[in-house]
């Protein structure tokens, strides 16, 4: 070891005090760097998200992919699922023609009804389960359900539309909105004409459940970004709004 070579103990008070030296020096520089640079209000930005989690997505890809995938095979097409879709609605009109055959089917329904939706299944095996056609009826003001196979109907249930209705058609949405249109204009409302409409299943309010008809609660918006500026619950058993209000009166 060289002569002027100097060494100390770590537990050395001289080299203690070094490093007590050294940490306050750190301290004064970080609170220095505080008030250089004080946090910002996250209510003072002007534009982005004040967390900084929300990101422009447009550029990518649904459903999102690793960085660097390649030779990504869909399962399905758009050809594909459009013949698939067509295949269930010509099963489910084949299954109609059988129910329209029944004397107590068109009991049920009366003389104005709409087809909600076909419900098909399978078991555990794979076999297909006969499938279920439910309607609303507007003559009885009830929910119906035709359990049908193949070849013939083998149950009719009938549910008070208090205690069931299925969710709308897209029919129905475009039914609705019209009488909702209609019922603004006659009230001066043109700007309900620039507006686009939204419609869902309406519910009584207070948790009371659904109505006694089949009533739709219509919105209207510049986008669907937008809150609404007019809205209407619309009964299409009546075909006549509720009624109505202007947003923000």
């Amino acid at each position: 070891m060289s002569r002027n070579a100097v060494t100390e103990s770590p537990a050395s008070p001289r080299c203690g005090g070094s490093l007590r030296a050294l940490i306050g020096a750190l301290v004064l520089a970080g609170a220095a760097l505080a008030q250089a640079h004080p946090q910002v209000d996250p209510a003072t930005i002007d534009t982005g998200h004040p967390t900084g989690h929300v990101r422009d997505r447009g550029n990518q890809t649904w459903p999102p992919q690793p960085p660097g995938i390649q030779a990504v095979v869909p399962l399905t097409t758009a050809s594909e699922e459009a013949l698939v879709a067509d295949a269930r609605e010509r099963r489910a009109a084949a299954r109609e023609r059988l129910a329209g055959l029944r004397a107590d089917v068109r009991q049920a329904l009366g003389p104005r009804f709409t087809r909600a939706k076909m419900v098909e299944a399978r078991n555990k095996s794979g076999a297909a389960l006969p499938a279920k056609l439910v309607y609303f009826s507007h003559s009885t003001n009830s929910t119906v359900e035709v359990t049908v196979d193949d070849r013939q109907v083998l149950n009719v249930r009938t549910v008070p539309a208090t205690e069931y209705q299925p969710e709308i058609t897209a029919a129905e949405a475009l039914e609705a909105e019209g009488i909702a249109r209609t019922h603004f204009a006659a009230g001066g409302q043109a700007r309900v004409a620039e507006l686009k409409s939204f419609a869902i299943l309406a519910y009584q309010p207070s948790g009371k459940g659904f109505y006694a008809t089949r009533v739709l609660y219509v919105s209207f918006h510049i986008n669907s970004d937008a809150p609404p500026e007019y809205v209407a619950w619309v009964d299409l058993t009546q075909r006549r709004v509720l009624r109505s209000r202007q947003e923000g009166q």
